[in-house]
C-alpha cells in the first residue's frame, strides 16, 4: 500500500541504532583523549576524533525522523548512504584489524555495528521503499533541474575521490588538512562517500519534502565539524583556510541559504 508510512520495525531499528550514534558523540567529541580505553580505537590527533562524533549526531537526525516522521520519502535518501558508509567501515575494520581495542566494549559495540548495519539497513530502505507513491505532498514544491544536476556533480567528484581514496589511502594522507593514518584515511573516505551517495540519492527525487531531511542532516554535521576546526586549530598542517574546511564553509553556507529560500517557495505554493 503506497501510503508513504514508516513501517514499525524501521522505527524500532531505528530506536535502537540511535544510542549507539550519541554515545559515539559523546566520546568522541568530548573525550577525544579516552578514544582507546571507550571507543573502537585510540584516534588521534583530536580532530579525526570530533570530526567522526559530529558525523555520528548528524546521522541520528535521520533515525530521529524515522523514530517521529510521518513520512517514508523524507527519510528514505539517508538509507542508501549510510549503507555505504557502513559498508567502508565494516570493510576497513578488517583491513586494520590489529589497530582496534579488542576486548573492550567500545570495540565490541562497534563491531556489532559494522557486522549488522551493512546488511540490515539496504534491508529497510528495500522493505519500506514500497510505500512510497513518487508523488509530491500536498505544500511540497519541485526542486530546479539545475541544482539537481549539481547536486549529481557534487556526488559523482565526492564518490571518486572516497573510492580511490579507500583502496590508496596515501593519496588521502597527503592531501587531507590534519595528521591520518591508513585506518584513518579509509574512515574518512567512508564518510565522504555517504556525502556522496546522499547526493545522488537526494539529487533522484525531485520532491523538496525528500531534501530537508538529509540538508538538515548534513547541517548540523558540518556544522559541528567546523566548530571542531576552530576548537582544534593545532591539528591542521595546511592551515585553517585549506580546500577541506573552504568546501565545508561553501556547502553549509550554500544550504542555509537555499534552504529557507525553497520553505518559504512552500509556504507560497501552500
Amino acid at each position: 500500500m503506497k501510503n508513504d508510512t514508516i513501517y514499525p520495525l524501521t522505527r524500532g531499528v531505528a530506536v535502537i541504532v540511535i544510542p549507539f550514534l550519541w554515545l559515539a558523540f559523546l566520546i568522541l567529541f568530548f573525550f577525544p583523549d579516552a578514544t582507546g580505553e571507550r571507543f573502537a580505537w585510540a584516534i588521534k590527533p583530536h580532530m579525526t576524533s570530533l570530526y567522526i562524533g559530529a558525523g555520528y549526531l548528524g546521522g541520528s537526525w535521520v533515525f530521529l525522523n524515522a523514530v517521529f516522521g510521518k513520512r517514508w520519502h523524507r527519510i528514505q535518501g539517508g538509507f542508501l548512504a549510510i549503507t555505504t558508509f557502513t559498508w567502508f567501515m565494516l570493510i576497513s575494520t578488517f583491513l586494520h584489524w590489529d589497530r582496534f581495542s579488542h576486548g573492550r566494549l567500545g570495540f565490541n559495540l562497534w563491531f556489532i555495528l559494522y557486522i549488522v548495519t551493512p546488511f540490515l539497513v539496504p534491508v529497510l530502505w528495500f522493505y519500506n521503499r514500497r510505500t512510497d507513491s513518487g508523488q509530491p505532498e500536498e505544500s511540497d514544491v519541485i526542486i530546479p533541474p539545475i541544482v539537481r544536476w549539481i547536486t549529481r556533480l557534487i556526488g559523482t567528484v565526492g564518490l571518486v575521490f572516497a573510492l580511490i581514496g579507500f583502496f590508496v589511502p596515501d593519496i588521502v594522507i597527503r592531501v587531507w588538512p590534519w595528521i591520518l593514518t591508513p585506518l584513518t584515511a579509509r574512515i574518512m573516505t567512508g564518510w565522504v562517500a555517504l556525502l556522496s551517495v546522499g547526493a545522488f540519492s537526494m539529487a533522484a527525487d525531485p520532491r523538496w519534502s525528500a531534501w530537508r531531511t538529509p540538508l538538515e542532516s548534513i547541517v548540523i554535521w558540518h556544522g559541528l565539524v567546523l566548530l571542531a576546526t576552530l576548537l582544534n586549530s593545532s591539528d591542521f598542517t595546511k592551515g585553517l583556510l585549506n580546500w577541506y574546511t573552504l568546501s565545508i564553509i561553501v556547502m553549509v553556507v550554500g544550504i542555509l541559504i537555499y534552504y529557507p529560500m525553497m520553505e518559504m517557495q512552500r509556504r507560497k505554493a501552500h
